[in-house]
């Protein structure tokens, strides 16, 4: 059996910067990187960049602080939304340049994970290789010394279970899979996009734009369509993703992150009080009826349909952006793209059948329906994916600690016992089949494992600011496996810290995935200086009082935060020496 002191699980943003942070603080480490697909990026993998795949973000806020996406190399320019294709290019010289890529093991999947008695992680692995033109799988098993999952929550495709789907007789698949279906474009008439996600918006643009009628169904019992906004927002046109990075608005926000960070007296006013929640009330209200006067949902009635059904209050970083280089509500004016708010009941031969009693004859189902909330490895026994603090079946059980963190969430943020009378995403799943949270310390460690420090979980979080949290979770990480990262003391510390972020989920963002796993939007700038204060590490570094408030935060703004953290390492070792 081999054996192997650090060992990666994915080779997307959170396993590439992972890699290059532990990398460049310990040069001699023996790192693997394990990845199942035969190329780097994750979601920006060369088999999952559908046609017409872009990012939500604009030049220099998508990127590695150490490693500036430059016009003159990838030809994106200031103000462009960054084509799928850039950042897969991106990601693969990232890796070549920072030595990551003779590290990765490329078409190496990781089927079942246990723990030994020694504490050591044994994978069971399989392997595809070509041999004379046929394709094998070979397994075997390795021992890992230290473990870190790096697959984030987007890599378990969740296919509906849907009665005649034998029989359909025609191309159904998950929006995983759209590059490989993309021949769809050239000879399809008509299709079902099932959806109303943002990849659902993206296909229904693919197809719109190809000139093929779309039959976009969007579940009557799930939580509707996503928030989709134009880039610019707010009466003073700011960019929507440069404002949830302003530390000025991110007082508007309610967030147990980033405390003690000089700013408590604001954030009490702002949410402890009732003239402080109706100032909150008005900056969401005038955040949301900027989008919603922008977009022409009360204008048009095939546009009003796709108005989300909860307030954007409620909306984590599900809410999406416009990022198409045409109007996208013309193909919904003109009727090329067809709502329907329905479910799927059945299927027949080229025949999608709804609850509406609609029957809908096309040429294929595509279905964006989103991810199954566990990762798409064995762990074994199942007792170990409680102790690693992954999704297990559910326990509706409420323990005391659970009442506790309630109560001082819910006293702290008094708005957040008004929840949305929608149907929230956490409820669109069958009762049985659901799974608990994530439960990890600080997103990334399980509190039943933390004084091993063998095993963290990187990407476990969906953030607005996804660059600058992997570089961020990747120092974090990085210290508390070797063992430099000081963690308190108290167990009960540590669970209770624990508990109050998953429950904060549940209030924050019933709307969303807040009971999934962590969910970050306005609260990304606070979770980012909670990791560097962790580390001991400067995390207001605009200079001056009405720069810190007032400017936004991107990846430019970290440069160099690795070196730092070195740096600082040496300075604390010499003065104990």
């Amino acid at each position: 059996m081999d054996h192997m002191n650090v060992v990666i699980i994915g080779a997307g943003w959170s396993g590439l910067t992972l890699a290059k942070t532990y990398i460049q603080a310990h040069p001699d480490v023996d790192l693997t990187i394990l990845e199942a697909a035969d190329s780097v990026g994750g979601v920006w993998a060369s088999h999952r960049l559908y046609p017409g795949l872009r990012t939500n973000s604009i030049l220099g806020s998508y990127e590695n602080p150490d490693f500036p996406m430059t016009v003159d190399k990838f030809g994106v320019k200031p103000g462009e939304h960054i084509p799928g294709t850039v950042v897969h290019q991106y990601m693969t010289d990232f890796a070549k340049t920072f030595d990551i890529w003779r590290r990765i093991r490329f078409r190496t999947k990781v089927e079942e994970i246990q723990q030994a008695t020694n504490g050591r992680w044994i994978l069971t692995l399989t392997t595809s290789q070509s041999n004379d033109g046929k394709e094998e799988t070979l397994t075997k098993k390795i021992a890992v010394d230290k473990l870190i999952f790096a697959i984030g929550v987007t890599g378990n495709p969740n296919m509906p279970d849907m009665p005649g789907a034998d029989t359909f007789d025609a191309p159904l698949f998950h929006a995983k899979d759209f590059l490989q279906k993309k021949e769809l474009l050239r000879t399809a008439k008509k299709v079902v996009v099932y959806g109303g996600s943002k990849s659902a918006w993206d296909a229904v643009y693919a197809y719109s734009t190809s000139g093929i009628q779309v039959e976009w169904v969007i579940r009557e019992s799930g939580g509707g369509p996503c928030w989709m906004s134009p880039i610019l927002v707010t009466p003073l046109k700011k960019c929507l993703e440069h404002l949830v990075l302003t530390r000025f608005l991110t007082l508007f926000n309610p967030t147990f992150l980033g405390n003690n960070d000089g700013y408590d007296f604001w954030r009490r006013l702002l949410h402890g009080t009732v003239l402080g929640r109706w100032f909150v009330g008005k900056f969401w209200g005038t955040l949301e009826g900027d989008v919603v006067q922008l977009n022409g949902f009360d204008k048009d009635p095939e546009i009003r349909k796709l108005k989300p059904l909860f307030p954007a209050f409620w909306s984590g970083p599900s809410l999406s952006i416009l990022n198409y280089p045409t109007d996208f509500f013309q193909y919904v004016k003109n009727g090329t793209a067809r709502i329907h708010y329905a479910d799927i009941t059945h299927l027949t031969r080229h025949t999608v059948h709804l609850s509406t009693g609609e029957a809908l004859k096309v040429d294929a189902l595509h279905c964006s329906t989103g991810w199954k909330h566990e990762p798409p490895i064995k762990i074994s026994p199942p007792s170990l994916a409680a102790k690693l603090g992954l999704p297990t079946n559910s326990d509706e059980s409420r323990t005391d600690l659970t009442r506790v963190a309630d109560t001082e969430i819910l006293e702290r943020f008094p708005s957040l016992r008004d929840q949305p009378q929608v149907t929230a995403k956490r409820h669109a799943v069958d009762v049985k089949s659901r799974k608990t949270p994530y439960r990890l310390y600080r997103y990334m460690v399980p509190p039943a494992a933390t004084y091993e420090r063998n095993f963290a979980i990187a990407g476990a979080v969906l953030s607005l600011g996804s660059a600058v949290n992997a570089q961020m979770q990747a120092l974090w990480i990085t210290a508390y496996l070797d063992g430099s990262l000081q963690l308190p003391k108290s167990m009960d510390e540590i669970e209770y810290s624990t508990e109050l972020s998953t429950r904060f989920g549940h209030w924050r963002y019933p709307a969303d995935y807040g009971d999934r796993h962590a969910t970050l939007a306005f609260d990304s700038l606070p979770y980012f200086d909670e990791l560097l204060r962790d580390l001991g590490l400067k995390f207001q570094r605009k200079g001056s009082w009405w720069r810190e408030l007032l400017e936004d935060y991107r990846p430019a703004d970290y440069r160099g935060i690795v070196d730092e953290w070195i740096d600082l390492q040496g300075t604390v070792l010499g003065r104990e020496e």
